[in-house]
């Protein structure tokens, strides 16, 4: 019996070229899609476990809070900034006209 149920199976698989080659191929591309699913929904428990752990130090050594180490602080007001205001400044702290001349040293290779 199991002689017939084989060669069944090979006259099947030489008559239709759908159930030799591509019934495999769409059901590795369906189980792979599941499998890959599953290991990375694994990476992302193991990732958010560790975020928690790192949250629960945080909080157990009260250097910060969800919301940031400057809650309870005041913002700090927006400068206005003018360009020709910092034009001026730059300008003062530095002298265009109060400069030397340095020659620049020529190089003692030949050029071929």
């Amino acid at each position: 019996m199991p002689i017939q149920i084989n060669s069944a199976y090979k006259r099947l698989g030489r008559t239709s070229p759908f159930v030799r080659y591509g019934l495999p191929l769409i059901s590795l591309t369906v189980l792979g899609s599941f499998a890959l699913g599953h290991l990375q929904q694994g990476r992302k428990d193991v990732v958010q476990a560790h975020d928690d752990l790192d949250w629960e130090v945080i909080a157990a050594t009260k250097a910060l809070t969800k919301e940031g180490p400057m809650k309870d602080q005041s913002k700090p007001t927006k400068r206005t900034i003018d360009l020709e205001e910092e034009l001026k400044v730059l300008q003062g702290k530095m002298d265009i006209n109060a400069f030397e001349y340095k020659p620049i040293p020529k190089s003692t290779q030949s050029q071929d």
